[in-house]
C-alpha cells in the first residue's frame, strides 16, 4: 500500500492486535499526542472554505490534532490526487467523488469504513442514496461530505414579463417559452448551460439524457448509448437549441458552471440547469442584482419520457489505505472523519449545517430535515420551493457510467459532447464513438 512504513502493519493485522474500532477513536480531547491529520480536498467558493476553517479549528480545539488542508482546482483535483495517490505526498482523508470510487477502490487506495464502528453508526441517519453512492461492491468507503442534484432554475421576473405564469414542464416548453422571451427582446439566449471541459460536464449531459428518459449504460454494464433512441433524442435536442434555435449561447462549450451562474444572475438568461446549492447565491441581493427572482422547477422532460428525472451525485469524505495501514493515523482520520462527516464534539452534524448555512450546500443526514433552522433557512433562499426540491429529489439518478474507468472514459468523451454541440459530429456518431470508448476500456479492465 502506499506510504507504508517499516514498522506499519496491514489494516486487518490492526484490528487483530486489538484496536476496537467499535471504539475506534476514544472521545474527542482524548487522543494521544499532537499528530497531524493531511486532509486532501478540492478549492472552493470562500463560503466554503470558511465553513471548513472553522470546522476544522472546532476539531484541533477538541481533539487535540493538528489539520495539514491541501486542496487543488476542481478542473484538475483528479489528476492531482492520482500523484497524491501514486505517492508523492502524504494522504490521510481526501474529498472523493462517487464517480472516481470504483477506480480509488480497485486500486487499492482507499479502505472500507464497514468495520469502523465509530463512522458506521452514522448509516442509520443517512439519506439511502447518498449510502448506494458512498458503497462498491457492498462496502461502504466514506461519510458523506454533501450530495445534490441538477436543478432548473427560472428568472420569475423574465417569465412574467414574457406572460408566462408558470414555468415549462417539458423541454419543447422550454424552447417556446425562450423564443417569446427572445422575441421581446428579454434576453438573446434564454438558456444557460455550463458545456465547458470540466467535471461538470458529464453531469449536464447526463440531466439531459436521464431527462428524456434514457441511458448510456444498461444493469450489467455494457454501453447501451448508441442504442437507445432516448439517448440520441437528447444529444439531438441539445445541438439543434444550439445550432438552429440559438437558445443556448454559441459559447456554451467555453462555458464553465460558475460563467453560468454570472450571467444567469445578472439576467442575461431565463433559464438554467445548475447545482441546487447554487440557489443561495443567486438569492443573494448583496451578490445580484437579480436576487430575489430565482426559482426552481422540476426538471424538464423530453419526447416521451413522463417522469422529470435528473442527474445527482455524492461527495465524500474517503479514509486512505495508507492512513488504515498505521494504528495512529488510522484512528486519527477516524476522529477527523466523524468530525466533519458525521456528528462532531458537539453532538451535532455542524459541518453539514456549516456547509448549508455558509454556502447553501445540501446533506446526506436525514435528522436535519427536522431540523427548524434548516426548514427556516432553505425555505428562506428556495423562496418557498422546499417541496418542489423534495419532489426532485425523488427523481435523482447518479451517473450510470461510474466504473473504474470512468475517470478515462469521461476525458475521451468531454471532446465528443462538445463536438456535437459546436456541430461538428453528429449526436449518433459521437454516441458510436463515447460506447466503443467504453467498450474498449471495460475490456481492457477484464
Amino acid at each position: 500500500m502506499p506510504h507504508e512504513t517499516p514498522t506499519s502493519l496491514p489494516r486487518r493485522t490492526l484490528l487483530g492486535a486489538g484496536l476496537s474500532l467499535g471504539l475506534a477513536a476514544p472521545a474527542l480531547g482524548q487522543l494521544p499526542g499532537s499528530q497531524t491529520v493531511t486532509f486532501i480536498g478540492w478549492s472552493n467558493s470562500d463560503a466554503v472554505q470558511t465553513a471548513i476553517r472553522e470546522q476544522i479549528t472546532s476539531f484541533m480545539a477538541a481533539s487535540g490534532l493538528r489539520v495539514a488542508h491541501q486542496h487543488f482546482p476542481w478542473n484538475s483535483y483528479r489528476t492531482a490526487l492520482l500523484s497524491r495517490m501514486l505517492g508523492e505526498g502524504p494522504a490521510d482523508v481526501i474529498w472523493l467523488s462517487d464517480a472516481w470510487l470504483p477506480e480509488f477502490a480497485e486500486a487499492g487506495w482507499i479502505t472500507p469504513i464497514n468495520d469502523i464502528a465509530a463512522l458506521m453508526r452514522f448509516e442509520a441517519d443517512t439519506r439511502a442514496a447518498c449510502l448506494a453512492g458512498m458503497s462498491h461492491r457492498g462496502q461502504q468507503y466514506g461519510l458523506g461530505y454533501y450530495a445534490d442534484n441538477m436543478v432548473f432554475l427560472y428568472n420569475a421576473r423574465i417569465l412574467e414579463r414574457a406572460g408566462f405564469a408558470e414555468p415549462p414542464k417539458t423541454w419543447e416548453e422550454v424552447v417556446h417559452q425562450a423564443q417569446v422571451i427572445r422575441r421581446r427582446g428579454l434576453s438573446a439566449q434564454p438558456l444557460a448551460m455550463p458545456l465547458g471541459a470540466t467535471p461538470w460536464l458529464i453531469e449536464i449531459i447526463s440531466t439531459l439524457v436521464f431527462s428524456f428518459g434514457g441511458s448510456f449504460v444498461d444493469a450489467a454494464g455494457e454501453a447501451v448509448m448508441a442504442q437507445r433512441p432516448e439517448t440520441r433524442a437528447a444529444l439531438e435536442f441539445l445541438a439543434h437549441t444550439i445550432l438552429h434555435e440559438r437558445l443556448i449561447p454559441a459559447d456554451a462549450v467555453n462555458t464553465s458552471e460558475d460563467d453560468a451562474l454570472e450571467a444567469f444572475g445578472w439576467g442575461q438568461h431565463a433559464f438554467a440547469i445548475l447545482p441546487t446549492y447554487r440557489m443561495r447565491f443567486l438569492n443573494n441581493a448583496a451578490r445580484f442584482r437579480e436576487a430575489g427572482q430565482f426559482r426552481v422547477a422540476l426538471m424538464p422532460n423530453g419526447g416521451e419520457a413522463t417522469g422529470h428525472d435528473t442527474c445527482g451525485w455524492v461527495r465524500m469524505y474517503a479514509m486512505t489505505s495508507a492512513a488504515a495501514a498505521n494504528i495512529d493515523r488510522l484512528r486519527n482520520a477516524t476522529a477527523f472523519m466523524e468530525a466533519f462527516g458525521g456528528r462532531d464534539e458537539t453532538g451535532e452534524y455542524r459541518m453539514a449545517k456549516r456547509l448549508l448555512f455558509h454556502a447553501g450546500v445540501p446533506f446526506c443526514p436525514t435528522p436535519l430535515y427536522q431540523d427548524p433552522e434548516v426548514i427556516d433557512y432553505i425555505t428562506e433562499w428556495s423562496r418557498a420551493g422546499n417541496m418542489v426540491l423534495r419532489r426532485q429529489m425523488d427523481s435523482v439518478r447518479t451517473k450510470d457510467t461510474i466504473a473504474p474507468w470512468f475517470g478515462n472514459w469521461q476525458a475521451l468523451t468531454d471532446p465528443i459532447w462538445q463536438a456535437i454541440c459546436q456541430g461538428t459530429l453528429s449526436p449518433e456518431t459521437g454516441l458510436r464513438m463515447a460506447s466503443e470508448a467504453w467498450a474498449g476500456l471495460r475490456r481492457a479492465r477484464r
